[in-house]
């Protein structure tokens, strides 16, 4: 093990989130789910024998005795949160791979982007549940956390087919090992991007989150990605800063994009972020809607 490593692992342990022994991979699952930045293995929790998902991550930065303390203190925040639909993170693993290793309960029905390209999955209580965990993350005791990268791939559905956040502390991790400057290449994500994230302002905050609610929204409803009719990523760009996306018609939504969902998705792509309503106001908004939904 790496002299990074083995300090990452020290300080995991110092904070009860170290699982260096405990996790075994699952042999069963023969084909691991490969990313651009990180591998997904099924794993065994020992002693327990409860099914987890192992993410190893590449390229996050351990040169330095600060970034070392950034991702244990990331990784306990993490630990600690406490909601439906927030997914748990159990501990790390240092020991495969020569890298970190993530370890969360293992989610079942994949992806909410999967999940929904069969048309008998409603998006609509997924985008209820994605609403109620953000608002929890944004609202946090210890102060606003924003997930950063919000998609329906970074969107997890549970075996009874609850949605639960993943991945929003990892972003900035993976995204600090690579030049950010002009010359790099555009982030395949920039279709959930927000406009200040295109004019140059780099950190997340809670209102490029709503953006990314809204866009997550209607990947979901459409089951393809935002602006998808637009093949250049750098067209993409030029078509995010002139205004909101054209509603798609009733036949791709299967006509669960009603009125009032729309008018939701166009509160979250305000241009100016100080004018994009709270995810507070969203959820306030779509536990109405839930109703009558319930009621329909």
């Amino acid at each position: 093990m790496s002299t990074s490593l083995e300090q990452v692992s020290q300080r995991a342990a110092r904070c009860n989130i170290n699982l260096n022994g405990h996790v075994l991979h699952d042999d069963s699952m023969t084909e691991p789910l490969t990313g651009a930045n990180a591998i997904v293995q099924r794993g065994i929790l020992r002693p327990e024998g409860n099914s987890v998902a192992i993410k190893t991550i590449r390229f996050v930065p351990l040169e330095e005795e600060a970034a070392v303390k950034s991702i244990v203190q990331r990784t306990l925040t993490w630990s600690k949160l406490h909601h439906e639909n927030v997914l748990p993170l159990i501990g790390i693993v240092t020991t495969f791979d020569y890298a970190i290793s993530f370890i969360s309960p293992w989610m079942e029905n994949g992806n909410a982007y999967d999940y929904v390209q069969n048309h008998a999955n409603d998006p609509r209580p997924l985008l209820l549940d994605i609403a109620s965990g953000l608002n929890y993350l944004h609202n946090h005791e210890s102060g606003p956390i924003c997930h950063g990268d919000l998609r329906g791939r970074n969107v997890l559905v549970s075996k009874d087919g609850c949605a639960v956040l993943s991945d929003f502390s990892l972003s900035s991790l993976i995204e600090s090992s690579f030049d950010t400057s002009a010359a790099a290449p555009i982030r395949p994500t920039l279709r959930w991007m927000p406009p200040e994230e295109i004019r140059g302002c780099e950190n997340p905050t809670t209102a490029s989150d709503v953006w990314a609610f809204g866009m997550t929204a209607l990947e979901l409803f459409t089951r393809s990605p935002p602006f998808h009719e637009i093949r250049s990523l750098r067209r993409v760009l030029s078509r995010i800063t002139q205004g909101p996306p054209e509603r798609p018609n009733d036949q791709i939504t299967l006509s669960r994009l009603t009125d009032e969902w729309w008018k939701i998705c166009n509160l979250c792509w305000e241009q100016e972020p100080s004018q994009r309503s709270s995810m507070s106001d969203i959820s306030k908004k779509l536990g109405t809607l839930s109703v009558l939904f319930a009621l329909s």
